[in-house]
């Protein structure tokens, strides 16, 4: 069996995987709207404004009770967990 300190580092670790992939998706939008340079500039400066103003600080409410959980050894961290896997559904994609 894991520690607590251990678990809370494996979350902490997912957690950061998640906000990784975030930017990767972010990115490869970014790399996509290469194509067209003048479109480019102009879309990488509408999502600049986007991550300012929307994305970050909606990652910053969802994910910031987590990692405030995780830094505190007395706070259900677990709880914290679940209830970001709690908040909305996951909906799959499909084109056809």
């Amino acid at each position: 069996m894991v520690s607590d300190t251990e678990a809370r580092n494996a979350v902490r670790q997912l957690m950061k995987r998640f906000d990784l992939i975030n930017a990767q998706r972010l990115g490869m939008a970014y790399v996509l709207a290469e194509k067209d340079s003048s479109e480019y500039a102009r879309l990488l400066e509408a999502s600049e404004v986007a991550i300012a103003t929307v994305i970050q600080p909606l990652a910053d409410a969802q994910h910031g009770p987590v990692y405030a959980a995780l830094d505190d050894p007395s706070a259900d961290w677990c709880k914290a967990v679940a209830a970001i896997l709690d908040e909305r559904p996951i909906v799959r994609f499909d084109p056809n």
